[in-house]
This record gives C-alpha cells, structure tokens and sequence, in this order.
C-alpha cells in the first residue's frame, strides 16, 4: 500500500458515460484512503461500487440477491456448484483449479441468508483479471452438471456402494456440512431466533440448508433458482484496490456482453411488526455422559429498524456497544452479575446482515426454568439504566471504538477489501446508500451533534426500540443427551422404510448413479478443459522476498524491535514475557493468567473502571500465547505475549494502562474471577465443534515436540479439561488459584524476561519509545529463575466424543525444521497433495466439507487433516495412500506450475500493519534470518519434478517417523471406526 495515505485523485465526472457504464457519484473518504464511485451498466441495471485506493491488494466481488423460499440449501448448493464450471471453462472444478495455480491471496464464496457473493482477490493485476474473468464466467454460465447436483448437494448411495443389500444412506458435500453445523449450538442458536423472529419472510428458511430438508431439493428447481436470480440486472459488483476505474469498466463490458435487462423479482421483503412478544424452545445435542444442569442458553431478541435507515441503525450499533459492549455495560453487568448463568450468550450483539437489524442479547450456562428470571433482569435492568442514564465515559468509549476502526488497517484471514464490502452491503443490498456506513468521521460528527442536541438520546432510543418494542423473541435453548442419537434412529428408520419401498430397479438404479458419480470423480479433466484457463508460470514470479523494516535496540537493559511502517496513524505496542522457564505444573494456568490480567480491576481501578479506560484509550488490549521451534530445530521458544493500540493521541494513556495490569493487577474479585472462568470454559468449549479439526491437529501433534505439547495445553482439549476442573475447584477454594496466579504473575511479569515488539510511524514510534522506558523501570527483576521442566511427552492415538454427526480426523507426523534442505519441497507437497489427491478423495469422493494437508515448519509438523467428515476409517486409510502417491509418483510438469505457484501465492499472502509487526516478531524469535527466507523461496522456485520426489521418498519413505492420531466424532463413530481398525483409538470423552 503506498504510504502516502491518501485518496487516489479522481479520473473520472459525474455523468461520465464509458465502455456501456454512467457513472453516478464520486466521492472520497479520506480515512479510508480512498474515492469511491458509484456506476451502473446502461443495458443491464449491473450496479458497480469501485473503491479505489493505493492498495497493491485488489478485491472483486460479483454479489447477487438470493431469496430462499425453503430450506433446501439451494442457494448454499448453488454457491458450491456454480464454481465447478462453465462452457467456456469446461472442467469438474475450475474453483480448485484456481486455488492451485493462481497467486490469489483470497478466493471464496459467501453464501447469507439473502444473498450470495463470490470474491476473488490478488495482489498482481495479470493475476487479477485472470481470476475476475473466470469468476465472472463462472457465476454467469455454469453448465451445473447433474453430477455437480449429486456431489455437491445430495444423493443415495448404500454404505458399501456396490452392495444394495447394505443400507440406504445420503452423502452430498453441503449435506455434510450442515449436519456438522446443526450440532454447533451457536449455529442452532441463531438459526431459531432469525426464523422466529422474522416468520413471514425469506429469514424464516435456512439459506444453508436444513440437512432435514436438503434432499428433498430437485435439480430442476435448483437449475431453477440460477436462472432466476443470477442475473447481470441482479448483481451488483464490489471493487476494491489500486487498479484504475477505466480498466475495471472495460473488463466488465467484456464480460457483460450479450446480456440485456430482465425483470428479477429478488426484493427482501420486511418483516410487519408484531403487536406481543413471542417465544421459541429448541434443544442442541450434547454427550450421553454429560449433566444437562447448567447448559441452557436463554436469550431475548428484537427486531429494530430497516438497514436502510443507516443512521438509526448506527446509533443502534453504538447503543448495543453501550449495553453489552465491555465489562462496564449495565446489562452485561447485571446479567454476568445476576447469577442465572455463566456468561453472555455468543448471539449476543447487533446483526447487520438482515434487512431489519437485530439486537439479541442473554446467557449461556443457564436452565430452562430460569428462562423468566432472565428476561426479568433484562427488562428491568433497561429500565433502570434509563431512569439512571448512561455514563457518558461509555458512550465516549464506544465512540472512540468507532472512531479507531474507521482509521485502522485491518487484513487478517480477510482481505481489507472484504471488511470494506462487507459494510456496504448492510444497505446497498437493499437499495440503500452503499456509502453511507464508510465516512466514520461524519458518522462520529453526526452522532456527537445529535447527543450535544439531545443529552438523553440513547435513553430515548432504549425506549423506543427495547423497551417499548413488542417485537421480541424469547429464545430458550436446552441441552439433549439424545437429541443426536435420536435423529440418527429416525434417519436410519426413514431411509430403511423408503429403501423396503423400491423395486430391485429402483435400486439398481442408484447403484448405477454412485457410481457413474464416481467414475465422474476419478476421471481427469480432458486437456482442452485444463488448457483453457488462464495461468501463471513460474518464470511470471517474482523471486525478491518482501522484507519488514526492523530496527534493533535496547532499553534500560531490554531488547526493542522497531519497524516502521505506515499504521494511518495507530501505535502498536507488543511485551513478549519469556514463559519457557516457567514450572510445567504452572504451564496449564497461563492461558488464565492472560485472561485475569487483561480482564479485572488495577492500580485501584475497579474492572468495570478499567474496561472504560481501555475502551476509551485504547483500539484493544490483550495476550496470546505462542511457542515454536527455532529455525535450526535445535531449541525452542515460549513467549507470552501482551499487546496493545492506540491513536497516536492516546499512546500515553495507552501504556499507563498497561502499565497498571502488568504491575499492579488487582487478583482479589472473587465473584469477576468466577465469571471469567466460566467465559473462558465456555468458550472453549463452544469452539470445539466449528473448529473440530483445529483441536484435532493440537491432540494429534502433542506427542511430537516441546512447542506442539505446549499449543494443546495452552489452546486445545488439554486446556480445557483444565479449566472445567478449575472452575469447580474454584468454587470451594479460590484462594488457591488466587495465589497461583499471584506467583505466576511474580515470575513472569519483569523485565529479564521481556522482548519490546513496537510497530508504528516515526511519530507513532517515537510516542511508544518515550512511554516504554517509564513501563519498563516498573517492572522488577527476576524474583527467582525457575529451571524449565519439560513434560513427558507420548504419542497420542485417540479418539474424542464429541456431540457432532460427523468427524474430524488428524493424522500429525515429525517433520524437519524450517532450515531443513528439504522444508521448501515438503511445503509444495503439502499444497500439491491438499489441493489434489486430499481434496479429491475427502472432499470430492468422500463428502466431507474439507480435507487438507499442512507443513508447519516452525513446528516441524506435517498433518493431514478432515473437517466436518462422514467417514474415519477411510480417510484414515486416504492418509497412508496419500503418501505413498506422492513418493511413488511423479508430478507431470503443469501439475508442477500448479503446486510452486500456489506455494508462493499462501507465502506472499499480505499482511496488515499490525500483522506485519508480529510476524518480524516471531521471526526474531525464530532466529529466521531475511536471508533464511530467501534461500526458501529460491528452493521453491527452483524445485522441479526430481527433486519434489527425492523429498518425497526422503521423507515419507524414511524409517518409522513419530507420529499422532486424533479424532473427534460421535461416541457411535468412534466405536464403530474402533471395530474396523487393526489398532484402536483410545476414547475418551471432551472433558
């Protein structure tokens, strides 16, 4: 991005009429860094929103309205299926094609509950229009196959494929999916409360599908559905980066040739308001083992304003910030502190993506016949706020928060393009202002004007649209031991009775199908298809690597990293505390030690005082936990790390604060350490079914190293059956891990400890210096140096019941070190075979929504992993055929291309200011030199089909290699699996 920071000039006027377009509006937003223009195609209605910046990174979208009248799933299908192909770009698919050979730095497909788009994004602009052309072709002529139907959405086959004697059963990739978010209780959570809160409007369906009602969609309808909405006179393009306007316009005449206007009825009709409130009662599936006490989640829902009036629903979004938004929020406070369940319920918040907002707020670890307590603290809590009145140090808070996100440059697994397109979309979809929720200055100034005019207005409007609003929703949602089982009971009954209703023919039939859907599976694209798209080679590629200015110093006896890089004016701050030598029975409680510090009350300050300070000084303040092994193997690193930002104006403050937990933490509020203790097991364990193969990889890899053993317990199951026990143990004594922490914090919060990580402008660095000296003096000596104990570490085969319809199934291997000769190949490997042999056989064949494959040098791990999987045993045995394929094969000179530039384009992923930082953090750490890297990427580049194998052969070929296996699934699965496999899982429960 070019550091200047400011917006492109414009090229273009209003009412400028080129290439079919008109273009409607000009605008520059000046924090954002960019001029915006608002345009519309001629012979179609195509709306265009291009924001152009200085951005290298360059983001196209092609979004549609997307209705759903049921839940089938068609739309989700839809998303998935339409990427598979097209007459121009014949292949089985193209989408996989495009992962594999392309230096995209994002390319995916959304799927919401009333539109669907598809962004690709790159930083090289040949690379660019590469994608955007394939993309574009693919929404507006995908041949949608039947095979595509039936691999991607549903079909029957018999669970052994040639046996029609064997039972009947569904499959389908989406199918697959669902049933993997249908055990997730968040997922269930939301999806009662949108279709009880909306019941008269496309929100009351599924867009993703109910795995109850996918096979009942046909392939006519679901051709159907394409014909009817995706349409050019339905779409609306989103832009975003450096590339002129004119050359986008040019592109989209190309692509939009041949189209004329059609009348697409896609409108989102609005919900009619309710004149009494309602209420809805559901359940989620847990363990068979598990208490049901304490596990209901109760939450009350509202239905506010149209998203088109995006001023109410701005000031909606800072009030929701004001209620429930830090730990100084009164109706967070009076709920956390009400006693009737653990935390704030994960829905709680304000929800943008619907055509009338939603505001949700409750509890989680609760029981259904608390259900009116609860909604009686609610109200009566909004009540009493509004009697009171808010503190204006909140409402400055939130508008500070506000103020913070406009400026900050934000590209995490997001690029920033998407952030930027996501907030447009909350009104253009709905024929609003696309703009209007971008211009945060004017936003801010126009919210303060309002407030100095009206001292009482976010009382006014807790009135109006909470209190006095009828339309509301109760939800309850309540655990079921049985819920899981029950359905599956159901399902085998129903599929038994429908298989004993067909004719021999009939199943024949099916037979045939699966299997000319698997011959279709296996068969390869034909050259022609393969040839047609449009690729890179590696001779395109550029063989620099991108450094990140770093400057090394030392203050008052600590080492400082300094990189200087444009942030739009933010200051970031990192304190990395080295916890390598911290006692092995203390490791478990630094997750805790993290979360108290950052959480509770210090230097006199009350918590809720200190969530005001933070909320009002700082862009956030927190502490992760890292470990790794260094780049020669020969040792590791453990590091806690405490970071903070601010506007330059606030870095004072910024770092008081900071200051004042890492010094003088106030560890005493028993009642504020319950509560975060629950949030944190909660949390945890809310994670376990949407993340299930990331908890996998953690069980799988903790037998193999230092680092891996230390990310389980810090992050995974091991972290959490710790917290679980804590919490209990909490409850009769909580002296004990009073005092822990007090210790932990003794030992690790000083400054022979300590590595200063700071990212900013020559101003910005210069204001972190200057308060860094005062931080540093206060912080002590070493108390004692503890000598570092390492645990005993033992391959890991297990398998762990979670409440979920399918699996997730880790297979970890030792893996050389980041300075090994052989790291570069083993990384075009892991692409090639995630993106080939995994995909086709997990995903394709399979079912399953993902099946993948990574190399984590500075683990020195190799997993092979599956997500949200209907099968174990087989995908398993995929992972042993997997690595004798790619020792026993040789890659054909374009599947070669295909696998280094997919390898460079995940390398040069580009990263934020604040990414940017950490990253020259964690190579320092690391010892990863820039001439470490550079030999890195030369030995990709240069790889060739020889050496790919000799890698190949050296390692998976090698003498038995440690390795772990972790698989989290059904009781029943893990049983089942048990029965076929030579060596069996141990199983045992999540907690």
């Amino acid at each position: 991005m070019d550091e200047t920071g400011k917006c492109p000039e414009p090229t273009l006027k209003v009412g400028d009429q080129l290439f079919g377009f008109q273009v409607l509006r000009i605008e520059q937003i000046d924090d954002l860094r960019v001029t915006a223009y608002e345009i519309e195609h001629g012979k179609t209605g195509a709306k265009l929103l291009h924001l152009h910046s200085t951005d290298r990174e360059n983001l196209f979208s092609i979004g549609f309205r997307t209705p759903p009248a049921d839940s089938t799933g068609v739309p989700h299908i839809l998303e998935h299926s339409v990427l598979a192909g097209s007459e121009k770009y014949p292949l089985k698919d193209a989408f996989n094609e495009l992962v594999r050979g392309t230096l995209q730095t994002f390319i995916n497909a959304f799927t919401y509950p009333d539109k669907t788009i598809y962004p690709v994004a790159s930083q090289v602009k040949t690379d660019f229009f590469n994608l955007a052309r394939v993309y574009t072709d693919l929404v507006l002529h995908p041949r949608l196959l039947q095979e595509t139907f039936l691999q991607e959405g549903h079909h029957f086959e018999f669970v052994d494929p040639e046996d029609i004697t064997s039972e009947l059963t569904i499959s389908g990739i989406v199918y697959n999916e669902m049933k993997g978010a249908y055990s997730s209780p968040e997922t269930l959570m939301f999806k009662e409360i949108q279709e009880a809160l909306y019941p008269d409007t496309t929100y009351a369906f599924d867009s993703g599908g109910n795995p109850e009602k996918i096979p009942t969609l046909s392939y006519d309808e679901f051709r159907a559905f394409h014909r009817l909405y995706y349409s050019p006179s339905n779409a609306r393009f989103f832009l975003y980066g450096d590339i002129p306007t004119v050359e986008h316009l040019a592109f989209l005449e190309e692509m939009l040739a041949g189209f004329e206007r059609t009348a697409v009825n896609s409108e989102v009709s609005c919900q009619p308001h309710w004149t009494a409130p309602s209420q809805v009662h559901s359940v989620y599936p847990i363990g068979r083992e598990e208490p049901l006490t304490g596990k209901t989640a109760i939450n009350i829902a509202w239905m506010l304003t149209d998203n088109t009036d995006d001023e109410t629903a701005i000031l909606l979004e800072v009030l929701s910030g004001i209620l429930i938004g830090s730990a100084a929020a009164p109706l967070r406070k009076s709920l956390i502190d009400s006693g009737l369940g653990e935390d704030l319920s994960p829905v709680s918040g304000i929800e943008r993506d619907l055509r009338q907002l939603m505001f949700a707020v409750g509890l989680r670890g609760s029981d259904p016949q608390k259900a009116g307590a609860v909604e009686t603290c609610i109200m009566d809590t909004l009540k009493e706020t509004i009697k009171k009145g808010f503190d204006r140090e909140l409402i400055e808070g939130i508008l500070h928060q506000i103020e913070f996100q406009g400026k900050e440059i934000v590209r995490s697994a997001y690029p920033y393009g998407i952030v930027l397109m996501g907030r447009v979309y909350h009104t253009w979809l709905y024929d609003g202002d696309p703009l209007s929720g971008l211009n945060f200055p004017r936003i801010i100034e126009n919210i303060r004007r309002k407030w100095e005019a009206q001292p009482d207005l976010f009382e006014r409007l807790t009135q109006t649209w909470l209190l006095d609003n009828p339309h509301r929703v109760l939800a309850i949602l309540e655990p079921s031991q049985t819920i899981t089982e029950e359905e599956e009971s159901e399902f085998r009954e129903k599929m038994a009775k429908m298989k004993a209703a067909m004719s021999n023919p009939v199943l024949e039939q099916i037979r045939e199908t699966t299997q000319r859907l698997r011959q279709f599976q296996s068969e390869p694209d034909n050259p022609e298809a393969a040839a047609s798209l449009p690729k890179l080679r590696v001779a395109d590629l550029e063989r620099t690597i991108e450094t990140i200015p770093t400057e090394k110093s030392s203050m008052e006896g600590v080492s400082v990293l300094l990189h200087n890089l444009f942030t739009n004016g933010i200051a970031y701050a990192e304190l990395a505390f080295d916890v390598s030598s911290v006692p092995e029975e203390l490791q478990p409680y630094l997750p805790l030690l993290g979360k108290m510090s950052s959480n509770m009350g210090a230097a006199g300050y009350s918590y809720e005082e200190m969530a005001k300070r933070i909320a009002l000084k700082t862009g956030g303040l927190g502490s992760s936990l890292s470990a790794g092994l260094t780049a020669s193997g020969q040792d590791s690193w453990q590091r806690m790390i405490f970071g903070v930002s601010a506007l330059h104006r606030n870095v004072p403050d910024a770092i008081r604060i900071l200051t004042d937990i890492l010094t003088a933490g106030d560890l005493s509020h028993e009642a504020r350490m319950r509560d975060l203790l629950a949030e944190k097991k909660n949390g945890l364990h809310a994670a376990v079914v949407p993340s299930g193969h990331a908890f996998a990889r953690m069980a799988a890899g903790a037998g193999l190293s230092l680092p891996a053993w230390r990310d389980e317990q810090w992050h995974g199951r091991t972290q959490l059956r710790f917290v679980s026990r804590i919490v209990e143990e909490f409850q009769k004594n909580p002296g004990e891990l009073q005092e822990k922490l007090a210790y932990l914090r003794s030992l690790v919060f000083n400054r022979d400890r300590l590595l200063l990580n700071m990212t900013g402008d020559d101003e910005g660095l210069s204001l972190l210096l200057k308060q860094a000296k005062d931080l540093v003096n206060c912080l002590t000596r070493s108390v004692k140096e503890e000598s570092g104990t390492h645990p005993e570490i033992r391959p890991v085969y297990a398998g762990i019941s979670i409440p979920a319809q399918v699996s997730y199934v880790a297979r970890v291997m030792a893996a050389p070190n980041f300075n090994s000769p052989l790291s570069p190949s083993l990384l075009v490997l892991a692409r090639h075979l995630s993106n080939g042999f995994l995909y086709k056989h997990i995903r394709v064949q399979g079912g399953a929504y993902g099946g993948m494959c990574q190399f984590d040098p500075m683990g020195g791990m190799f997993s092979f992993l599956s997500y949200r999987d209907p099968r174990i045993v087989e995908t398993l045995e995929i992972y042993q055929k997997a690595m004798a394929f790619i020792a026993d094969g040789k890659l054909a000179p374009e599947e070669m291309e295909k696998a280094i530039v997919g390898t460079i384009g995940a390398l040069d992923r580009p990263m934020d200011p604040s990414g940017r930082g950490t990253v020259a953090l964690i190579r320092e750490l690391a010892g990863i030199s820039d001439n470490d890297r550079r030999r890195f990427r030369e030995a990709i580049l240069d790889a060739s089909t020889d050496s790919l194998r000799d890698a190949a052969i050296g390692y998976f070929r090698a003498t038995q290699k440690e390795e772990g296996i972790a698989v989290y699934g059904s009781e029943d699965s893990l049983a089942a699996a048990n029965q076929r496999l030579q060596r069996k899982l141990n199983v045992e429960p999540l907690v």
